[in-house]
């Protein structure tokens, strides 16, 4: 079986289909802009509602940053998602003013030094640009150095804003983003190798001839869920692993339906518009894409909220058929675990690199 190229983000926030085929081949529009802002504001209003941060660091008079102001940060889908999801900041690496940063600490130009300080303590003595630095939730920073159009631009902004970065190194996800999005405009076509099955199949043939229940929910407005369908499972070992030892449920976190578990559970269309069961299972904690495993009594073993790439969900999932969870942590269990992927074709992206904590 097999499906198109997955249309994401329909959401309140978005006007267009995010990363959907639409997105990737919209037409000239309007220039949009982002909501750039000073340090001094963006340590404000985290403290009210904290977000990652984006940086852009530039020159006035270089024409890469210049080109990607007026290209990458006019473009629809970048202004929108960027506004929604994080804090921004432009910054000339030349400029004069005293900049309080977000360390509370002010940094300043040298008359006798072409750069500011704060641009020489984050990129270094001689600083190149354009440079975006994206600060997670835990003010932990990742560097991406160069001109970046704008599908690059959504890669490495999804990254952050979904918590990728603390299961997955950049080099990994980037492939894997490109293989669900590419960006040559063609039709995506995505190789649906799990046997989904509806949650009550799965609860009445795990009680008929027991196995166990592997669990996902996803979200339309996470991007991280549709890159996880597109790689981990569609990934013929993983796929067949999962099948050959659990009952496979795929579920909107968001569905109208009314699911039965214990009892049942209905989309109350709360605010969140979240589902009952997914609300209970994650425990109001509504991070996705999200996996469960259950025993063959329907027991919950283990869940993890996060991105996963193809070899780590495999790696999760012999830990649990094994029954290894039961005797020794998950770390130990990885120091002892060996295989290799063969049939994942690497692409050239540039790898992210760490920056100074502020």
């Amino acid at each position: 079986m097999r499906i198109i190229r997955l249309a994401l983000l329909h959401s309140a926030f978005f006007a267009a289909v995010f990363l959907s085929p639409l997105f990737l081949s919209a037409q000239t529009e309007p220039l949009h802009a982002i909501n750039w802002l000073t340090f001094e504001q963006v340590t404000t209003l985290n403290k009210e509602n904290s977000k990652p941060v984006m940086v852009f660091f530039y020159k006035a008079g270089d024409d890469s940053s210049q080109l990607m102001l007026k290209t990458t940060f006019t473009r629809k889908e970048v202004c929108i998602y960027t506004n929604s999801k994080y804090y921004a900041v432009k910054f000339d690496i030349s400029s004069k003013p005293d900049v309080t940063f977000m360390d509370g600490k002010v940094y300043k130009k040298d008359p006798a030094k072409p750069y500011h300080d704060l641009a020489t303590l984050l990129l270094g003595a001689k600083p190149e640009v354009p440079e975006v630095i994206l600060y997670d939730d835990q003010n932990n920073g990742l560097s991406f150095k160069g001109f970046k159009k704008y599908p690059e631009m959504l890669c490495i902004l999804v990254y952050i804003s979904e918590n990728v970065q603390k299961t997955t190194r950049f080099d990994i996800w980037s492939p894997a983003y490109f293989r669900t999005f590419p960006t040559d405009k063609k039709e995506n076509r995505i190789p649906l190798v799990v046997n989904w099955i509806p949650l009550k199949e799965a609860l009445k043939l795990n009680k008929e001839n027991p196995k166990g229940i592997f669990l996902t929910f996803y979200s339309k407005s996470n991007a991280a869920s549709s890159v996880m369908l597109a790689n981990a499972f569609s990934h013929n070992k993983v796929a067949a692993y999962l099948n050959d030892n659990f009952y496979c449920v795929r579920l909107d976190a968001q569905t109208s339906d009314t699911l039965t578990w214990d009892k049942p559970y209905y989309n109350r269309h709360e605010a969140d518009k979240y589902h009952e069961l997914a609300k209970t299972l994650l425990k109001d904690k509504m991070q996705f894409p999200s996996i469960f495993y259950f025993d063959q009594k329907n027991r919950l073993i283990l869940n993890e909220n996060s991105y996963l790439s193809p070899e780590a969900l495999f790696l999760l999932s012999n830990y649990v058929v094994s029954e290894s969870y039961k005797t020794k942590p998950f770390a130990d269990f990885m120091k002892t675990f060996k295989f290799e992927f063969n049939d994942i074709v690497p692409r050239e992206h540039q790898i992210a690199e760490p920056v100074a904590k502020p």
